[in-house]
């Protein structure tokens, strides 16, 4: 409620609906808004990247588990090393510990596209299956 009453979202929301329709969301791109540590930027451009509601990725980033996001970052196809950007961001200040990373790495490289690719199409259709179900 509080993000669809932000003028300051409805501008980000915009600005990166914009550059994905010009063929400029790319993982370059994503990576410089989560290096800049801006959540707002990042959440919708990975919202639009992965096809998935932002309320779901929002949720993803401030979970203390990483999984999700491995699968997300997976499935789009990104490098390790936004994926550790993402990472790091989703941990805040305090940063990841290098072992947790360490582990991450080994999940994120064990994944197999095949695979993070079906759980993100059943993040979707779960998703569309919830929106039916509101309205």
């Amino acid at each position: 409620m509080a993000r669809a009453g932000s003028n300051e979202h409805a501008q980000v929301l915009a600005h990166v609906r914009s550059l994905h329709s010009r063929g400029l969301l790319d993982e370059t791109r994503l990576l410089d808004v989560v290096r800049d540590g801006n959540f707002d930027r990042t959440t919708v451009a990975l919202s639009i990247m992965c096809d998935l509601p932002i309320g779901l990725i929002e949720r993803a980033l401030v979970q203390t588990e990483p999984e999700q996001l491995l699968v997300f970052a997976k499935a789009i196809d990104l490098s390790w090393e936004t994926t550790k950007a993402v990472l790091t961001l989703q941990a805040g200040r305090d940063g990841v510990a290098k072992e947790r990373l360490n582990q991450c790495f080994a999940s994120f490289f064990r994944l197999q596209l095949k695979t993070a690719r079906s759980a993100l199409q059943f993040y979707r259709l779960r998703e569309q299956a919830n929106r039916s179900s509101v309205h």
